[in-house]
This record gives C-alpha cells, structure tokens and sequence, in this order.
C-alpha cells in the first residue's frame, strides 16, 4: 500500500500535466525534495499529504484508491457517448 500512495501522487500529477518544479513550488519545497516523495525514498506525513491534495485538487481518499485503469476506462466510457 505504501508505495502505491507515492505512485498515485506521481500519476494524478502527471494527468494533471503538472510539473514536479510547480507542485514543489506550492508545496513550499525543494523540487529534489518533492522527488523524494513521489519516490517514495521519505515517509508521507498527514499534513504533507493533505498539502499535496490540495495542490493536485484532489480528495485524500482520491490519492489512496486512484487507479489509473479505472481513469482510461471512465475515460473511455464518456468519449462513446
């Protein structure tokens, strides 16, 4: 589950076309440092996280059960109509 965590952050950012340089700019950090979050290479605090689902305008819960399969198939799904 943890790494999952860091690499959902790092898919809705790029979704997002956000860069690491602007999210670690919001984020009042280093960009080396915010790539050590996406890595997963430091422990997420709580805080930290809330901060970055601000930045990504998204829910926490968002963050921990994003599937990136379930997005292209909703995806998908709206272009047919």
């Amino acid at each position: 589950m943890k790494y999952s965590v860091y690499e959902n952050i790092r898919k809705i950012r790029e979704l997002k076309n956000l860069t690491r340089e602007y999210v670690a700019a919001e984020l009042k950090m280093s960009t080396s440092g915010y790539g050590k979050i996406e890595r997963g290479d430091v422990d997420l605090t709580v805080s930290k996280l809330i901060e970055i689902s601000k930045v990504l305008q998204v829910s926490i819960e968002f963050i921990f059960k994003f599937n990136v399969a379930l997005f292209f198939n909703e995806t998908k799904e709206k272009m047919k109509e």
